[in-house]
């Protein structure tokens, strides 16, 4: 494809253009270089080294001052260039993302779990499905790590090139607050999308909880009058999201919703209840812990259903054991049970910990921390939540990044208000004092970094992972 095609303007240099890149590292002969402003590096710093690398095309949103000095290289100035990426991208890579069945899942908390049944319910049916998301990209059995819940959007259009070689017509996607935002899945094609719940976070990036429920309308409405539009009937502002979807919705909820549930009852092994479907009543029962995963399964079937891949298998399915990685984990030690869980916003640690405590026999612990660079009007709540509820707390480490863990933890504990909490820093030492504290029957809750396979310090990422540290406990 030549590049006037991309552009559709008349340019100096009509080159073949071999790929779309936004790292100057990885450019190689005859590819087009997007110099992307970033929180931490400015694109128009590594042009320089993109054209020496071979790129023949510079797409900026400014002017740049050497670019007299470079003849047979076009420069493309526009308004906007992750939204100009997006719409570049789609012509290169040919609408593809037409070209499967996407499934778009947004919200707060549940974008993971619900994400995961799926495509595990796929692999049960031996039908070919991808998934990306926060755990990485699954296409088939084969694993790629990435660093953003929602890759970036050319790094998407990889992912379902790969998928299309592999035979995958199914595509399901975590789809972020961020990624909305930062146009990643600008002019992506969704078939269904859905939305778990909205509560408080990313307000360090939103700045306010208005923004940041615009933002996940934005993503409902972007799918079109063909798609499926699938709400949490009792998420805030479900008239608003229900009035901006433009495509046919189906709701879910414990009443009043297309699926709902009734009836239901929990230990820390598993979870029974009953559930309402435009197919019938079903009794279901899981090892999926706690009322919030109720909500995730009810979810889980709706997209099922839209899909026409409704049976009993679904209830076979759920009634086998299910992991969902770094989700409500369950780690038996010793005859302590320890869960692992991403919560990390107050609104998923209340729903974690409220659960844990109906259920536990004994005492429950919690470790946990607070991310550094966040949004640090969630720290003293959580704070208050844990401390709160729990028997007894170890505030600890999250990724603290370029903030000092110490006034992460002091933010934390201006919202506590008993003295049922100690402070260790080291992670890992926390979780070590948390099992020594413990005795059999009781429960211990790490909370925050589910699966996260390392800890943001500074800039740096150091291997770590909370299940790694609870495997090597000796009790």
């Amino acid at each position: 494809m030549r590049v006037s095609r991309l552009f559709k303007q008349k340019l100096k240099n009509n080159h073949q253009v071999n790929d779309l890149k936004i790292d100057s590292r990885e450019i190689i002969e005859n590819d087009v270089f997007f110099a992307i402003r970033g929180e931490r590096f400015d694109g128009q710093d590594f042009i320089v080294s993109a054209i020496a690398k071979g790129a023949k095309t510079i797409v900026s949103d400014r002017p740049w001052s050497k670019s007299e000095l470079f003849s047979g290289i076009n420069f493309i100035i526009v308004e906007d260039v992750e939204k100009t990426l997006a719409e570049t991208a789609k012509i290169f890579y040919q609408n593809l993302s037409s070209q499967f069945t996407l499934i778009g899942i947004t919200g707060t908390n549940g974008k993971t779990t619900v994400s995961t049944l799926i495509y595990k319910y796929f692999q049960l049916l031996n039908k070919k499905a991808t998934l990306i998301g926060t755990n990485g990209v699954y296409i088939m059995n084969n694993f790629y790590f990435t660093e953003n819940t929602t890759p970036h959007i050319l790094e998407i259009y990889r992912v379902l090139r790969e998928s299309k070689k592999a035979g995958v017509t199914v595509v399901i996607m975590e789809v972020s607050s961020h990624a909305v935002k930062l146009l990643r899945v600008h002019g992506l094609e969704f078939k269904i999308v859905l939305i778990t719940n909205l509560t408080r976070d990313h307000l360090d990036f939103h700045q306010t909880m208005e923004d940041y429920k615009y933002t996940k309308a934005l993503f409902l409405r972007s799918a079109d009058e063909r798609s499926y539009v699938i709400i949490n009937s009792e998420i805030c502002d479900f008239k608003l999201f229900y009035r901006l979807a433009r495509g046919r919705v189906l709701t879910y909820g414990e009443n009043n919703a297309d699926y709902t549930f009734e009836d239901p009852k929990f230990t820390i092994d598993g979870t029974e209840f009953f559930i309402h479907t435009p197919r019938g009543k079903f009794q279901v029962a899981t090892n999926l812990l706690g009322r919030f995963n109720i909500y995730n399964i009810l979810a889980f079937i709706a997209v099922v259903d839209v899909l026409a891949l409704f049976s009993k298998k679904i209830f076979e399915f759920l009634s086998a054991r299910i992991n969902i990685l770094g989700r409500m984990e369950v780690l038996n030690v010793a005859g302590r049970y320890f869960v692992i869980d991403f919560a990390h916003t107050p609104d998923g640690v209340r729903n974690v910990l409220e659960f844990l405590d109906k259920v536990k026999k004994n005492k429950l612990y919690v470790v946990i921390g607070c991310g550094g660079e966040r949004d640090k009007g969630k720290r003293r709540v959580i704070g208050d939540i844990t401390a709160t509820i729990a028997d007894f707390v170890i505030f600890t480490n999250d990724n603290p990044r370029f903030e000092p863990p110490e006034e992460i933890i002091a933010d934390i504990l201006e919202g506590v208000k008993s003295d049922n909490y100690i402070v260790i820093i080291d992670r890992e030492t926390a979780i070590v004092e948390a099992s020594r504290r413990a005795l059999k029957g009781d429960i211990i809750a790490v909370l925050g970094k589910g699966n996260e396979q390392y800890q943001i310090i500074r800039d740096k990422k150091i291997p770590y992972n909370d299940k790694n540290t609870v495997r090597r406990l000796k009790l």
